[in-house]
């Protein structure tokens, strides 16, 4: 199996694939310092090889893109950039053609295979009706088993199902002086992907005023543009700072089943700002966030849903939602996790406490080392193998707890 850096799993919490990946960075650094006088660099791309990771192949290509001399080794980088993406496309293609994929597929290669990310999220939009709406009814204490999440339909519709265009493709993988070219023409044709491929560049390259015009010709046609225009808004960007346009433009596309914008509607009402402070709206907003797939909503509903504590049911679901929330690596999820089992006066609990500490240590949460080194001496060594295999079972998803 290679891996995307971005691609995670949970039986990787404990792999040091962060340590790997840190020793070859710093490898290729040194190879490259020696280099820089020989300009032989083979030792350099047989390292970058020598690891199963695709990302760090593609932060080369970025890195030396405009050096003429490393021309050959970007060639090879390329070719085998192309061989692991079709292995995992390969692999892919054996999977059931299902959201849940499409999500994993994204999170872990849409940095380096954008291409073969795509062509699986058009084939599965051949199959699937979009979503219309959502009920803003829903229950509070919906299990995270019914995720669901809807696609961007403004941004599906209308890709070139024959061949990306070199605009949307430059755009993912962040190359935006390329990709600012690329897209300007169509465009300024009219092209409704090609016009929110130009906000979001301008918007990364600084470029605040022009990224704000360019999602305002778009925002009719597509959630994402309405969502980068709240951004806009909240930080006073290429325009004047308005936090109730932020929450209306945020709400306005979340309410077209954009996640992102979900998520930040339930800040707003959770905050208060742009709006007035609405924890029952807050809950139902992350709750659509959470459905469609947004870790920090996950992470911020189950913290909510924690501290009302209104039900033995309640406080259960948002124990689960910050399960799965840590499963998609989110630090703070299992440091919460870990602080809430470690207010408990069971030894059990202590244990599995640490073990959280730990997940979170992994997943670069600073606070957790502390925490799981001061609470280390009270727990004993078969104590902490045992809630190591619980935590690992509920990474794999084979228990709750």
């Amino acid at each position: 199996m290679l891996y995307g850096c971005a691609g995670y799993q949970p039986k990787d919490l404990f792999a040091q694939s962060k340590h790997w990946l840190e020793k070859t960075s710093e490898r290729l650094e040194t190879l490259n310092s020696a280099n820089s006088k020989t300009h032989n660099y083979d030792t350099e791309v047989n390292t970058l090889f020598a690891q199963p990771y695709i990302d760090p192949l593609t932060d080369y290509i970025n890195r030396h893109i405009d050096d003429k001399n490393r021309a050959e080794p970007l060639r090879k980088v390329s070719n085998e950039r192309k061989v692991r993406c079709q292995k995992i496309a390969d692999l892919y293609a054996k999977r059931p053609l299902t959201q849940a994929s499409l999500n994993r597929y994204q999170a872990g290669y849409n940095y380096s295979c954008p291409k073969d990310v795509e062509a699986f999220a058009l084939r599965l939009a051949d199959t699937e009706k979009p979503e219309t709406s959502e009920s803003a009814s829903a229950p509070s204490d919906i299990s995270p088993t019914a995720v669901k999440p809807v696609l961007d339909q403004a941004i599906v519709s209308n890709v070139n199902k024959e061949q990306l265009n070199d605009c949307y493709l430059l755009t993912t993988i962040s190359n935006f002086r390329e990709a600012k070219q690329a897209c300007l023409s169509p465009a300024t044709e009219g092209d409704a992907r090609a016009q929110l491929n130009m906000a979001i560049i301008h918007k990364a390259m600084g470029e605040y005023p022009q990224s704000f015009e360019w999602a305002e010709k778009v925002q009719d046609q597509s959630p994402r543009a309405r969502y980068l225009l709240g951004e806009l808004y909240a930080s006073g960007q290429g325009v004047k700072q308005n936090d109730k346009a932020a929450f209306n433009a945020f709400e306005k596309a979340g309410e077209e089943g954009y996640a992102d914008a979900q998520y930040m509607t339930a800040w707003c009402y959770e905050s208060g700002i742009g709006t007035r402070k609405n924890p029952e709206q807050a809950i139902k907003w992350y709750q659509r966030a959470a459905l469609n797939n947004n870790v920090p909503a996950k992470h911020s509903l189950g913290a909510l849903l924690v501290q009302q504590n209104s039900t033995p049911s309640s406080l259960r679901n948002g124990q689960n939602w910050l399960i799965e929330a840590a499963r998609a690596g989110y630090d703070e999820s299992s440091l919460l996790l870990g602080q809430l089992l470690q207010e408990s006066e069971q030894p059990d609990d202590k244990a599995e406490a640490l073990v959280w500490y730990e997940v979170a240590q992994q997943q670069g949460s600073p606070e957790a080392v502390e925490l799981a080194k001061k609470l280390r001496k009270d727990v004993s060594p078969e104590a902490l193998n045992t809630a190591r295999r619980q935590i690992h079972r509920i990474l794999d998803g084979e228990s709750n707890g």
